[in-house]
């Protein structure tokens, strides 16, 4: 019992050094880590593989927040291990989810997607919402990043459909933070600043310094796009200052981009060339390669317009080396979508191929017993609601098989179902029910287009034909029942065209009956 209470003990510990790691993270203290390398140490000591999981997840998470994503990825594939090995799905669609984060930041957007994708499925199929949440608001960040702004926007709203019950599965204000991003993209400007505002008023409510940073950065860009540079310039540095504050690296850069632009655009030069150079240098550290392009893209343009030639070249060879790198990623993506296409397009015709294996008879090629009555209700549905069913018998075919062997029962049913297909009206329905029995169901058609049609097959199928090696001709017995004189029921109206055909056969083979009560 006490070495049961004492690795209990060691257990509670380390709980409680990754809820310290947690409440470092979420201060932003650069804390964390420590308290989860200990939690780590103390876990590997003990075997404790939860723990271990737990240690390698925070650890990963903060090198994500500083974007050393390549490290991060060595303690996901960790983390992923043991999830699975433990079978443990809440941590797998946690792992995933952090996969996607990591492989985005990184600009494999291939990658990204697969874990995002099962991530979601995982949650969604095992009601993890708050898991959901996240997932929704990572794909949106990659559909912000293609321009697919509208469908980004369906799936932010999911999250607040998903939060109206509970508030507390994510953080409105990162929601509100992306459809104002989203909006601002689309050109909704008044959207753009109404989702800006809320999402700061919510930050500041939670003390998120993160989004109250990128909620002002908004509408600096909102305020930029209407042209009112001062006001733009003041709500840049405001979150440029917060940024700073919070270790904010990805903003750091961006907001120094766009304050580099708009120095430019005041023709201060030297200011601008300060503040790109330092985000420059800045973005250098980090595995962000879209960043990476952006801002060699503006210190390029700057270094033009001051003759530095040296740092220009600079400038220009990493931008075209992340771009070939970005375009590589590119065409692997189109190869495995081509690829993805190649086997939708595969699965599409198999699922073809097997539909038409289950609705159709193979000897025959007409309808399966399958798909009555669905087709009939089908067929009612699209031509209207009247319509005649008729019941048929093909009457010799047991002598057929009988004198003449199976194989040619089999050419006289063939023969059968070509005049059948010939002479019926296209928009039939010919249905095989089993052996010599067969359903024709003929919409929109009353008692005498049903008996006319009927007459034309008759007198086809009269005509002898080479069934093996002997002439003969096809004899049938037929009855017709009409929906809905006779019956609104499918099932019922079966069985009185049944019945009538019955009626038919006995008084002689050969011929139709239509349906009547007495």
């Amino acid at each position: 019992m006490g070495m049961v209470n004492t690795m209990e003990n060691k257990w509670s510990h380390i709980e409680k050094l990754l809820d310290e790691c947690d409440r470092q993270a979420n201060l932003n203290t650069g804390a964390e880590i420590k308290y989860a390398e200990k939690a780590l140490e103390l876990s590997k000591a003990l075997g404790y593989d939860i723990g271990i999981f737990e240690g390698h997840f925070r650890i990963a998470r903060t090198l994500m927040a500083k974007y050393y994503n390549e490290d991060a990825l060595e303690h996901l594939h960790t983390c992923y291990a043991i999830a699975q090995t433990l079978g443990d799905t809440l941590r797998i669609a946690r792992t995933a989810n952090s996969f996607g984060i990591a492989y985005y930041n990184l600009g494999i957007t291939s990658k990204s997607l697969d874990y995002l994708l099962e991530a979601l499925e995982l949650s969604k199929s095992n009601g993890y919402k708050d898991i959901e949440c996240r997932v929704y608001n990572n794909i949106s960040n990659i559909l912000i990043e293609i321009g697919d702004y509208e469908t980004a926007v369906s799936y932010l709203m999911n999250i607040l459909n998903l939060c109206q019950s509970d508030r507390t599965l994510f953080p409105r204000c990162i929601v509100y933070r992306n459809l104002a991003q989203s909006y601002y993209h689309m050109e909704r400007i008044g959207d753009a600043e109404y989702y800006a505002r809320k999402a700061l008023e919510d930050a500041k409510k939670d003390m998120n310094t993160q989004i109250i940073c990128e909620s002002y950065y908004i509408l600096g860009q909102v305020t930029r796009f209407l042209k009112y540079d001062d006001q733009a310039y003041s709500l840049y540095t405001t979150a440029l200052d917060l940024a700073d504050e919070s270790g904010n690296d990805y903003y750091r850069v961006q907001i120094r981009i766009e304050l580099s632009k708009l120095l430019c655009a005041q023709n201060d030069l030297d200011n601008a060339s300060e503040m790109i150079h330092y985000a420059y240098r800045l973005a250098q550290k980090m595995d962000y390669p879209i960043l990476r392009r952006n801002v060699a893209l503006v210190l390029a343009d700057i270094c033009e317009r001051l003759h530095d030639k040296n740092m220009l070249i600079e400038a220009l060879t990493s931008y075209k080396e992340i771009t070939r790198l970005l375009e590589d990623e590119s065409n692997r993506r189109q190869q495995v979508f081509t690829k993805a296409q190649l086997m939708l397009f595969n699965l599409k015709k198999d699922n073809e191929r097997l539909r038409s294996e289950i609705e159709r008879d193979a000897l025959t090629g007409c309808l399966s017993s399958r798909t009555f009555p669905d087709r009939v209700m089908q067929s009612l549905t699209t031509y209207g609601h009247r319509g005649a069913l008729i019941f048929l018998d093909v009457d010799n075919l047991k002598q057929v098989n009988d004198t003449y062997g199976h194989d040619a029962g089999d050419a006289l049913l063939k023969s059968f179902a070509h005049d059948l297909m010939n002479e019926m009206p296209q928009e039939s329905l010919k249905i095989r029910i089993a052996g010599d029995e067969f359903l024709v169901f003929i919409p929109r058609a009353g008692k005498k287009e049903a008996t006319e049609t009927l007459d034309k097959l008759i007198k086809a199928l009269a005509k002898p034909r080479m069934i093996g090696n002997v002439m003969m001709p096809v004899l049938v017995s037929a009855g017709i029942a009409l929906y809905p004189e006779h019956s609104s029921d499918i099932m019922s109206l079966r069985k009185m065209a049944d019945a009538a055909m019955y009626s038919a056969k006995q008084a002689g083979r050969g011929r139709y009956r239509v349906y009547n009560a007495s």
